[in-house]
């Protein structure tokens, strides 16, 4: 997606309050990390900004539904990049349902942490990250018009377009991968699965769609 989308004050004011409430950086995680990144950082405050300016490429309703729940969190780490839901402990309290994100990987923005981050987006989407709830890749929905989507996702992943070129198993990962090429090389995405480009496009990373979700008063539930 073009670095130049659109930052209204209502996307910014979102991202702010994820910055606030959802992001977090483990106070030893530049010091622990790789020489390169220790350079690169200066404060403990930059790699969360650094991580906002990708999710601006988010659309302001996807990210008003996430700002809205209190699931699903972003740690900012010198561990692997991994996401893991449930309770999952934070200094003396907990935080529920965590992608956790290695600074070496923050750093280059490459498709590996886009990757991990969009499986909390799943979860957040199919079932505001309750541990024992579903992804919406699974057809689940945190309301109506997103089991719809999901719904619709699991009949044109069944078909089976992708899987071998981007080398994935289950629907988890092919919403995940098909979520990033979209957002950043959709033309292979409309050669590889036209389907699922015109069910994204028309729905998850399209503002109208969470305009009506809101007009319909379903989209927090």
């Amino acid at each position: 997606m073009d670095d130049a989308v659109a930052r209204t004050p209502e996307k910014n004011a979102l991202l702010r309050a994820l910055w606030r409430d959802k992001l977090h950086t483990e106070p030893e995680a530049i010091e622990a990390s790789p020489r390169a990144i220790r350079q690169t950082y200066d404060s403990i405050w930059q790699p969360s900004e650094r991580l906002l300016v990708e999710l601006g490429q988010l659309p302001t309703g996807l990210l008003s539904l996430w700002a809205a729940s209190t699931r699903g969190h972003v740690v900012l780490t010198h561990f692997s990049s991994t996401y893991r839901p449930g309770s999952q402990s934070w200094r003396k309290s907990s935080l529920e349902s965590v992608c956790y994100l290695a600074l070496s990987d923050l750093e280059a923005w490459s498709r590996r942490p886009a990757l991990v981050l969009f499986h909390l987006l799943d979860h957040l989407l199919g079932s505001d990250c309750r541990e024992s709830g579903g992804r919406l890749s699974d057809g689940e929905g945190s309301h109506s018009m997103l089991r719809d989507v999901g719904q619709r996702f699991v009949t044109i992943e069944a078909l089976g377009y992708g899987h071998d070129e981007l080398r994935v198993q289950t629907r988890h990962d092919y919403f995940a991968h098909t979520l990033w090429l979209h957002l950043y090389d959709p033309e292979k995405l409309n050669v590889l699965d036209p389907l699922v480009f015109k069910l994204y496009a028309n729905t998850l990373l399209d503002e109208g769609f969470w305009l009506r979700a809101g007009r319909d008063g379903r989209a927090h539930k």
